[in-house]
Formats: C-alpha cells, sequence, structure tokens
C-alpha cells in the first residue's frame, strides 16, 4: 500500500508544472520531523495533491504541446521561404497555395485535404482576428468563395493584425502581413484552427 501511495504521488508530482512542484516541495519540506513517517507522509501529500486541479495540469500540458506543435509546423514552414510558386505542385521544390499548406502540415503527420476550398472546411472556424494563433490557416478569396490559403506566423490579438506564410504566385513563399496591403485587407475571408 504505502509503495503504491509514493509512487502514485510521484507520478502526480512530475506532471505538476514546475512552479506547483516548488510550491508541493516547500510544504513536504516545512513538515516536522514527527509527522515524517510513512502516515504523516501519506497525509501531507493526500493535503499537497489535494490542493492540485487536475484540469489545470492538463489544461496547461494541452497548451505547451500546442505551443510546442506551432512552433514545429512555423520552422518547417520558414525553411521553404523563396521556394517557388509551381502550379498545382505540392513541393518540395515548388508550390502552390494549398500544395505548401498541404505538404508542410503533412511534415507533422497531420493530413489536410489538397485545395484551399477543402481546407475551409477542415478543423475549428476562427470568425475573429483578434483570436488568430501560430498555426492557423488564413483564406482569401472573393466573396465567400476561397481561392488562396496561408499559416498564421504571428498574431497580435491586440491590434487585430497577423503575419502568414504562403506561396505566392507573383513571389513563391513569402511572408506577408494583414491587413498592412489593401489586398490582403479586402480579399480576407476567415480562419480555421487545425492544431489541437
Amino acid at each position: 500500500m504505502k509503495k503504491t501511495v509514493v509512487i502514485l504521488s510521484l507520478c502526480i508530482y512530475s506532471l505538476l508544472p514546475a512552479a506547483a512542484q516548488h510550491k508541493a516541495k516547500q510544504k513536504v519540506e516545512k513538515m516536522p520531523d514527527a509527522v515524517v513517517n510513512e502516515a504523516g507522509i501519506q497525509q501531507k501529500m493526500a493535503e499537497v495533491i489535494g490542493t492540485i486541479n487536475p484540469l489545470n495540469i492538463i489544461g496547461t500540458a494541452t497548451a505547451t504541446m500546442a505551443a510546442e506543435t506551432a512552433n514545429r509546423l512555423i520552422s518547417t514552414a520558414m525553411s521553404y521561404l523563396g521556394a517557388r510558386y509551381r502550379s498545382g505542385q505540392s513541393g518540395p521544390n515548388g508550390f502552390d497555395c494549398s500544395g505548401f499548406t498541404t505538404y508542410v502540415f503533412k511534415k507533422l503527420g497531420i493530413t489536410l485535404k489538397r485545395s484551399s476550398r477543402d481546407q475551409f472546411t477542415m478543423g475549428t472556424a476562427i470568425d475573429d482576428v483578434r483570436d488568430l494563433r501560430r498555426g492557423d490557416l488564413v483564406f482569401f478569396g472573393y466573396g465567400r468563395s476561397v481561392n488562396h490559403v496561408g499559416i498564421v506566423t504571428e498574431a497580435d490579438a491586440e491590434k487585430g493584425t497577423f503575419s502568414f506564410i504562403h506561396s505566392s504566385s507573383s513571389q513563391g513563399v513569402t511572408i506577408d502581413r494583414y491587413p498592412a496591403s489593401d489586398y490582403w485587407r479586402t480579399h480576407y475571408i476567415s480562419a480555421r484552427r487545425i492544431l489541437p
């Protein structure tokens, strides 16, 4: 029984964010010597663990994993800056816009539909540019007719601006800012979140 309690306590402790681990360690270190026995340790660990909300741990871990995945995605996309635009191509020597997004996401083991119109049906809709995050797909076109897609590299919620990497028919794989250009501002449609 005591081995199970100790192992379980250590497992939970290892899942805690660094700040919570430090707090738990401080609580245990402040225990009087008389309490440091099997029953005392079990009780103290139960008290420490009882103050931790597992949903916060899961939420923090999920957010960290999503940020790391987004960083890998953007790093992969940036490695193709300057690659030529090629209609109907999906890399690595040339890309059209959806060929580029498909290729980059596939490098992370995420399968996207091939066309920008079909990619617009995937993931979760993001209606407000202030809610964008790195790794989101942004779509452009005429009215509600999608004909171009890119990947958000940076987003500023306060200003409602973002940078995105995409395969442009005139420049190949490049980075542009929204709404710096009238073209992107007037042709922006919406965004989708593919990453968790």
